[in-house]
């Protein structure tokens, strides 16, 4: 792609227009300047799409905006790799901010990969701070750390949120599934994906600020998402993690003792039929550890749905669960 411009930034947005400013203040300063910025506006009803038109006219960076029909953030991304014009592809939460050289550093560390080992390897991996400077999640045990992200969080057990971009060739071949009546997939069905195939080169340098306790958008973590908007695609997730990452059960359980627990949780409340989904679980040992959890799911459901329920209702639900 030797006419393509460096990075194409992406920005999913859904009635955000009050906290979008801090992704556009971000990039006007960004001491590279060879990107374009992507707006992807999921059906917002705020004044988003006049916010973004103001800047369109007056910035000296190049803006597209797309507006789509509310159907989640999954499938804004994937309209926005389609129309990427970037070498690499960069996602930039709309109530996030990042430092002025993040795309120089990005940039810098892509290049000192050598040229012949650079097919091996998806992007560049840095770090979050919140708005007070402190490291959200863990660093990365030494650097550079080349490492694909199935073993940074199964095998490392690194936890926490990174940040970084990935190659757009890349990323137009593991898309999201453009599950409807969700807000949301978890990304992991992509970077375990290309995991299977790519590494990433994860450095110790904070390039994102996510904000916590945020006032503007009452989140306690930015980018967290409403459970009842997002309960189909976390079912659906949940699944695919079972089906596809199993065999490191035992060197990383909590994520699938997570998923066993939350499971038929986000399945109720999504008003999909248990059945359906147990069946979609192909190995005995992730549907008995589903089974097991089932009992610690009823009262979490309960609390999550806000409804006080009786000691017989909870027994007659879980008995419809394990028969239906």
């Amino acid at each position: 792609m030797p006419d393509a411009i460096l990075f194409t930034v992406f920005t999913p947005t859904y009635n955000r227009a009050h906290t979008l400013h801090r992704v556009y203040d971000s990039l006007c300063v960004q001491t590279l300047r060879d990107f374009e910025w992507i707006v992807v506006d999921d059906g917002s009803t705020d004044n988003t799409a006049e916010l973004v038109a103001d800047w369109v006219k007056t910035a000296d960076i190049p803006i597209r905006y797309f507006k789509q029909e509310h159907c989640g953030r999954h499938i804004a991304y994937n309209l926005a790799v389609r129309k990427a014009s970037g070498l690499f592809f960069l996602v930039f939460d709309s109530d996030d901010a990042c430092v002025p050289h993040a795309l120089e550093r990005m940039a810098y560390h892509w290049n000192s990969i050598p040229g012949c080992e650079r097919s091996l390897f998806s992007g560049i991996t840095g770090l979050c701070a919140d708005q007070y400077g402190e490291i959200v999640g863990d660093r990365f045990p030494f650097v550079p750390f080349d490492c694909n992200a199935r073993e940074r969080r199964f095998i490392y057990g690194l936890r926490g949120e990174k940040w970084g971009t990935i190659l757009t060739e890349i990323a137009r071949q593991f898309p999201f599934p453009e599950i409807t009546g969700t807000s949301f997939v978890p990304e992991g069905v992509v970077w375990f994906q290309i995991a299977k195939t790519y590494k990433s080169r994860g450095v110790n340098e904070v390039f994102r600020t996510y904000y916590v306790n945020d006032s503007e958008t009452g989140a306690t973590l930015s980018g967290r998402k409403d459970l009842g908007s997002s309960a189909a695609g976390r079912s659906y997730y949940y699944v695919w993690l079972f089906n596809n990452e199993l065999q490191y059960f035992f060197r990383s359980p909590f994520p699938f003792l997570k998923a066993g627990l939350m499971l038929p949780v986000v399945t109720w409340i999504s008003g999909q039929h248990f059945r359906n989904i147990l069946t979609s679980l192909r190995y005995p040992s992730a549907k008995a550890l589903v089974l097991l959890a089932l009992p610690f799911a009823l009262p979490l459901y309960a609390a999550k749905m806000k409804t006080f329920v009786s000691l017989k209702k909870w027994l007659s639900k879980f008995v419809g669960a394990v028969v239906t």
